[in-house]
């Protein structure tokens, strides 16, 4: 329970008054317009297709089957990758399979995950099941979070997990660090140390073995439940706070964006990840060059705005919602700030359930924020066309 408020908090702690909300729709355009985005019922990249560009994709389905020149960002109900991509793999979607060669890093968020091709660099993996068979090699690290997990691939260096069941049954060339409910060892062999947190001692079978030291920490929760419950309200203040100056300084983009949603919500899903991915990317390479050249300033300035079209795009997600909420309710003639915070209430109570409620939280960020900025897109192309 720990670990959900921190990271409810992490999420919503810069919804203060200093909401520039100007500077928000300014950044926004440029993100969804940074690449090739491709957008429908179906998305699917030939086998005998060679794409030299990056690729922005949200759809129902989404096929990789040939060869991209450059990082693939996809959000979608289905992904499958047996394709050959050159530098990064950024996917979010119900069922992500990947079996392709991948030339930089993976970072995929799922329901269900199925990674079996060689990744050159690193995999960060979030989801419910995750799979990472033995017909896959880590080049360097391995990041998971999950309710299940199981590699089967060789890792060069490091393993960090926060899981509730992790199996591993390969090689691991470095440290195996973090937190889990239960870990198994089937005939790993671990080159470094084994430091994790855990209720329960890790088991070894099939001739498993730790190089280094074993240690394991007790997990520790000095959080009382009166302590939890106004934490949650403090979140549910904050973030109806924020929805409700949207709605009264913006009504027009914040109606305009939850019709969004739900008229394209795989695009908003593709976009949403590729707003929750890259800027802070943009963000550390400014600030270091902008050390050497001036204006780092700049880069410190992107994350707040940054946090900021994240909480507005879990405002767009609450708001969609309540209004669903009510509709099934039969419910009519009510204020726009009742469904909100209807809508809001229930995001924030599922988001306290162990695992399930991490997802809920990041897919409302991302299928939000990817709505609010293809609205604003749209609106900004449709003002030049009529000038």
């Amino acid at each position: 329970m720990a670990r959900k408020h921190a990271m409810h908090r992490r999420w919503l702690t810069t919804l203060g008054a200093s909401i520039t909300v100007a500077g928000l729709f300014a950044w926004l355009p440029l993100t969804a317009a940074a690449a090739d985005l491709r957008q429908g019922t179906d998305v699917t990249v030939g086998r005998t297709e060679t794409v030299n560009d990056d690729i922005y994709a949200g759809a129902g389905t989404i096929s990789i089957e040939g060869t991209v020149n450059g990082n693939v960002i996809a959000g979608g109900g289905t992904i499958t990758v047996s394709g050959n991509i050159t530098r990064d793999l950024v996917v979010g979607g119900g069922t992500v399979n990947v079996t392709g060669h991948v030339g930089g890093s993976i970072i995929a968020a799922g329901g269900n995950l199925t990674l079996n091709g060689p990744v050159d660099h690193d995999i960060v993996a979030t989801g419910g099941t995750i799979d990472i068979g033995s017909g896959a090699t880590i080049g360097r690290d391995l990041v998971v979070a999950g309710g299940m997990a199981t590699v089967s691939a060789p890792i060069t260096r490091r393993v960090q997990m926060s899981s509730g069941n992790l199996t591993l049954r390969n090689r691991v060339g470095g440290d195996v660090r973090g937190r889990v409910d239960h870990l198994k060892l089937d005939g790993a062999q671990i080159g470094g140390n084994l430091d994790y947190t855990s209720s329960n001692s890790v088991e070894l079978v099939n001739g498993a073995r730790v190089a280094g030291t074993t240690t394991r920490h007790a997990p520790t929760d000095s959080r009382g439940a009166g302590n939890g419950f106004l934490d949650w309200l403090r979140e549910l203040i904050g973030i109806f706070a924020l929805g409700v100056i949207l709605i009264f300084l913006l009504p027009g983009i914040t109606s305009r964006a939850i019709d969004t949603l739900r008229a394209q919500p795989w695009p908003s899903l593709g976009i949403g990840a590729a707003i929750l991915i890259i800027p802070p990317i943009v963000a550390l390479i400014v600030f270091i060059v902008g050390i050497i050249i001036g204006g780092w300033w700049l880069g410190v300035l992107l994350l707040p705005i940054w946090i900021l079209v994240l909480a507005v795009g879990y405002v767009v997600s609450g708001f969609l919602v309540g209004r669903l909420l009510f509709a099934r309710l039969g419910w009519a003639g009510y204020h726009d700030a009742l469904a909100l915070l209807g809508g809001l209430f229930v995001l924030t109570v599922v988001g306290l359930l162990p695992v399930l409620g991490g997802f809920v939280g990041l897919a409302a960020l991302v299928f939000g924020a990817g709505a609010l900025a293809l609205t604003v897109s749209r609106r900004t192309w449709m003002r030049g066309a009529a000038g």
